[in-house]
């Protein structure tokens, strides 16, 4: 294991900082799809890492026709939606009530989707240019105009998701049937719906978070499970099923990955994530904001 010790000005802290929370912000849409599906109906979707990688890849592919990215990563969170609501039409909505067949059912189709674009694309790696050029001053420190885009973006959709779920009958509906479904349906909630919207929002957010990564960092058929595997870390320490906690902790993440590397090889530094993972839930079980019930 290879360890330093680097030190910083303070124009580099700020740097890393906004590296810290542009990456938080990237997993945190990532996890908040899964915690809203998870929320919800109860089911892991294992499947959610297949979206992330085709909204990369539909981005790419539509830039290549309409040479617009903006275009470009909206057709593709709209296609990738299409696809999520197919998907929970045909096969998703058959295992809401069975556990591992909805592991399998959904491990599976991630499967299927990571195979399907090596098939068409290869196994290499694609990069996209970033859409937004040059540096914007913050604090005094020149940082890249696209990460503040992906920050920004990230900051909006958790106001927007927050304010879905605290301040519109629909949320109201949500939480209702993720509650007490039964109770929900005599008063009148059409929890098939809320299940269709939910499973269909939360794709939308893998596919957004696809597509703003591309130019980040590059698109390859594994980048999926890249995320999923932070992503699960990101809402286990959050707490199951809170959108709040999967907030709070992909930030911490953010910023543990964006400065680990001073101290530690960045293997070492996820290494380390996972280990002080383990050691908070062996204290806290429940995560951040989870609620016992959500495990008995």
């Amino acid at each position: 294991m290879m360890y330093y010790v680097q030190f910083i000005s303070p124009d580099q802290f700020i740097t890393y900082f906004l590296n810290g929370l542009s990456e938080g912000m990237i997993l945190f849409l990532v996890a908040s799809g899964l915690t809203l599906i998870f929320g919800l109906v109860g089911l892991i979707n294992f499947a959610h890492g297949g979206m992330l990688a085709l909204g990369g890849y539909m981005t790419m592919v539509i830039l290549q026709r309409t040479g617009s990215f903006w275009v470009s990563l909206i057709v593709a969170m709209l296609l990738i939606a299409a696809v999520g609501l197919a998907l929970e039409r045909t096969i998703i909505h058959r295992v809401y009530e069975k556990p591992l067949l909805g592991f399998l059912g959904t491990f599976g189709i991630g499967l299927v989707i990571e195979e399907l674009i090596s098939y068409r694309f290869g196994d290499q790696s694609y990069s996209i240019s970033a859409p937004l050029s040059g540096g914007v001053e913050v604090f005094g420190v020149s940082y890249p105009r696209y990460r503040i885009f992906v920050i920004f973006i990230g900051a909006t959709t958790a106001l927007l998701i927050g304010a879905l779920l605290t301040r519109t009958r629909l949320g109201l509906e949500v939480h209702a049937t993720a509650n007490k479904p039964s109770t929900a349906e005599i008063l009148g909630v059409d929890s098939t719906k809320v299940y269709t919207l939910t499973f269909v929002l939360g794709t939308a957010l893998a596919a957004l978070a696809g597509g703003l990564t591309a130019p980040v960092t590059s698109v390859s058929p594994g980048i999926g499970m890249e995320y999923m595997t932070m992503a699960f870390l990101v809402i286990i320490v959050g707490g199951m099923g809170s959108f709040k906690g999967s907030f709070f902790v992909s930030m911490i993440v953010g910023q543990i990955n964006a400065f680990g590397w001073l101290f530690l090889e960045q293997t070492y530094v996820q290494i380390l994530i996972f280990i002080s993972a383990m050691i908070f839930i062996l204290f806290k079980p429940h995560g951040f904001f989870g609620k016992p019930e959500v495990f008995e």
